[in-house]
This record gives structure tokens, C-alpha cells and sequence, in this order.
């Protein structure tokens, strides 16, 4: 493992309780098991961003009135620590590449923050050695494919670039958000051409998420993507895929898109990710934590450590045993 910053060790509390304040808001009476100890539990997937900032930032608009306001580390320690956290991984927010350093700088000296998938726009020429520069740092693990334009997977330029993301031994996240059956395909396709390359697709493949049985076209699509044993997915944003707002906290309502993830990528290659700050507008933290685990608690313990670290150590390269 190419990483050698220490982590936040410690068991996740061996019960929990049935019902959180944020179902009870939302007059959700659900009850799901009380949390598995697991030896780590790493959150893949938050966002780090300060409206404040002199230059501002590009994401979220100034018009989101939950999201346009600063979101930072103190703040989410104090409600991911309780749920059972003991590491963080952030994703960048902001197609600007100077963030990368700013998150990094955000969490600096402090090691319940593990690791960063950073910013690096895929048609830059001096993609390599901007990648360099920012790997110095033991921290950065990898990026996420974004452009301000749609990115085009077939563009060579872009594969070089992905193709030195294998070479530094450094992760590629995707996401696919609304792009359904089709963003599934354009996966498929490139995690054929980068076999060398650690693909984590985001937020559940982007699928929207309604409570009904997918297509049998997603179906196959979701077990074509499954065979390339480079790709990850995160059982994440699950809250944020829903078409229903504020999403319903039951694990029912996710189980027809859950079910056939599992059944492709199996235990060893679903990631657990929150997508926090935008968890806000459907509950707090904890909230979602008992979601997933209400899912993963019954494929067993061995099933719950995977997704709740083991999986993620191997996809980001992460030093956890």
C-alpha cells in the first residue's frame, strides 16, 4: 500500500439505536438492526467547500439553500464520529485544480481524514505532471473524471491520462448521474480499454431510484459492467438518486437496486460512501448509516466489514488491516 499515514482505529458501538431523530421528523417509523461491529468504518464519499472563500466556488449554486454554506471538517467529525466513522475520504467538489490543494490544506495534521480523490481535468497536457505534483502527497488517491463538458471516453488523450493514473497506482471514481442505462454502457466500454485502471463508479451506477424493478436493459447492463474485476461500485448517495424528496429512509424502498449490485460485484467490490453534506436534505448522518447497514447487515459479518473498509483499502490503496 503506497500510503503511510496512520488512522483512527476503534470499534463501531455494538448497538444503536432503532430510531433517529431525523426519521422521526419525517414520520418514518423505521427500524432497522442494531450496527455490526466492524473493526473500521471509512466514509468514501464527502464533500468539503466554503462559499465564504474570496474566489468563491463553482458548486453547489447560490441558490441551494441547505448546500450554500460552508461545509467542513469540524462539522462533519462531530456527526460522522457518533455514527461509528473512523476515516474519511473527500471528493473533490470543484473542477478548479488550486481546491485540491485547499481541501488538503482543510485537513491537514489531522488523521480521521484519510485520503482525497482530487481534481485533474482528463484533457490536460500536462496531465502527468500535475498528477506528480499532487501525489507527493501521501493523501491523493486518485480522481474524478469531470470536465465542464460531457468527457469523451474514446478521446486518446483522455485514455493516456487514465492510463497514468494505473502507472502511479492511483483510482479513477465516475460518476454516472443520470445517464441510466447508457452511463452503465460508457463504463462498461472504457473499463475494457484501462483494464489496468481501479474504476469506482459513484452513487449507485447514477441509477434513479423510484422503488420499482429496474429494466431488464439496466439489468444487463449492471452484469456487463460486473465482469470487469477492475470496477468498484459505491453504495452511496442513495438518498440524493431518489426520485422521491426527501427520500424515504425504509431499506425496502432501495432493495430492487441493491439486490442486483450485489448479485454482480459481489461482496468484494461495493464501497461504503455517504455523499454528506447532500445527505442534509433527506436526513442526518446517522440516518443513512442505518440504511446501509439495515441492507448489508443481513449478507453477514464478513460482508459488512468489505463494504464498510475492506473494499475501499483496496480501491484506494488505503493501509488498513
Amino acid at each position: 500500500m503506497r500510503n503511510s499515514f496512520s488512522l483512527c482505529l476503534g470499534l463501531l458501538p455494538l448497538a444503536m439505536g432503532v430510531l433517529l431523530n431525523g426519521d422521526a421528523a419525517q414520520g418514518q417509523d423505521v427500524k432497522t438492526p442494531t450496527l455490526p461491529a466492524v473493526k473500521h468504518l471509512i466514509d468514501t464519499h464527502i464533500h468539503l467547500f466554503d462559499p465564504n472563500r474570496p474566489d468563491g466556488i463553482p458548486w453547489p449554486p447560490s441558490d441551494d439553500k441547505v448546500l450554500y454554506k460552508p461545509h467542513l471538517p469540524a462539522e462533519f467529525s462531530e456527526l460522522a464520529k457518533p455514527a461509528g466513522v473512523t476515516g474519511v475520504v473527500v471528493v473533490e467538489a470543484s473542477d478548479r485544480l488550486e481546491d485540491n490543494r485547499w481541501v488538503l490544506d482543510q485537513v491537514q495534521d489531522n488523521p480521521f481524514y484519510v485520503a482525497l480523490v482530487g481534481n485533474i481535468d482528463p484533457y490536460r497536457k500536462d496531465f502527468g505532471k500535475q498528477l506528480n505534483r499532487l501525489a507527493k502527497d501521501k493523501r491523493f488517491v486518485g480522481i474524478r473524471a469531470r470536465n465542464s463538458d460531457p468527457i469523451d471516453y474514446n478521446d486518446p488523450q483522455v485514455l493516456k491520462n487514465f492510463s497514468k493514473l494505473a502507472k502511479a497506482g492511483l483510482s479513477l471514481d465516475i460518476l454516472a448521474n443520470g445517464k441510466g442505462v447508457e452511463g452503465v454502457r460508457e463504463v462498461d466500454e472504457l473499463a475494457g480499454k484501462v483494464p489496468d485502471v481501479r474504476i469506482v463508479v459513484d452513487h449507485v451506477l447514477g441509477y434513479d431510484i423510484d422503488g420499482n424493478p429496474p429494466s431488464q436493459e439496466w439489468l444487463d447492463a449492471v452484469a456487463s459492467l460486473s465482469r470487469h474485476k477492475n470496477v468498484y461500485c459505491k453504495v452511496s448517495g442513495l438518498y440524493q438518486r431518489c426520485t422521491q424528496q426527501p427520500a424515504p429512509h425504509d431499506p425496502e424502498h432501495y432493495r430492487t437496486v441493491l439486490d442486483p449490485l450485489f448479485e454482480g460485484f459481489g461482496a468484494d467490490r461495493l464501497i461504503y460512501g455517504s455523499n454528506w453534506p447532500c445527505t442534509k436534505k433527506s436526513g442526518d448522518y446517522g440516518s443513512f448509516v442505518r440504511l446501509v447497514n439495515a441492507y448489508f447487515a443481513e449478507k453477514g459479518q464478513e460482508a459488512c466489514e468489505k463494504y464498510f473498509w475492506k473494499n475501499a483499502a483496496v480501491a484506494y490503496g488505503l493501509p488498513l488491516k
